[in-house]
């Protein structure tokens, strides 16, 4: 199985939570593994408070794991792991490839955009081959509930796809039960 480079594009509360997953499923290195995570600066201060953010979460506690920032190489080191901080104003501003990152999901947690134009700008990065929204995507882009459509999209053809949204996820599956045995009215 190869390896599957991901870019987290935000890092505020949904990125650090994905984040978290990422890291203590790396295991092997056969699967998904986080090379780099984008965000609007990365000055020293910043990198500490995002780390000391990732150590320690309100609903799910203490990350089970170690986490230290590397200030000089702008990075944050999980459990071994590398990830590197880039700063950009836009999503088309980086060569991830400068950073050994190559075919990437970007996984955009921003919510800022959410169309597949403005999605598409991350395409235009070097290393990039898809993206995945993790709010509700417009009427242009697959909103994926896992379990109940996934199989509606073909993912090796489709560049830029949504994981819908959390309240999607936990309404959908349910419903959709209701609707095979019974039917919604």
């Amino acid at each position: 199985t190869r390896t599957q480079d991901v870019v987290l594009y935000g890092f505020g509360r949904i990125g650090r939570l994905v984040a978290r997953e990422l890291t203590l499923f790396a295991g092997d290195g056969s699967n998904l593994r986080l090379r780099a995570i984008v965000t609007r600066s990365s000055k020293a201060a910043d990198i500490k408070k995002r780390v000391s953010l990732f150590r320690k979460d309100s609903v799910h506690g203490p990350f089970p794991g170690v986490a230290n920032e590397d200030l000089e190489n702008q990075c944050m080191t999980v459990n071994g792991q590398i990830i590197h901080f880039i700063e950009a104003k836009n999503p088309e501003d980086v060569d991830y490839t400068a950073y050994g990152i190559s075919d990437a999901l970007v996984i955009d947690n921003t919510g800022v955009y959410r169309d597949r134009e403005n999605l598409s700008r991350h395409l235009k990065s070097k290393g990039v081959a898809k993206v995945l929204l993790t709010a509700p995507g417009k009427a242009d882009i697959p909103n994926i509930v896992y379990g109940v459509n996934q199989s509606t999209v073909n993912i090796d053809e489709e560049q830029v796809f949504s994981a819908a949204s959390c309240t999607t996820n936990a309404i959908v599956p349910g419903l959709e039960i209701l609707e095979k045995k019974y039917g919604i009215v």
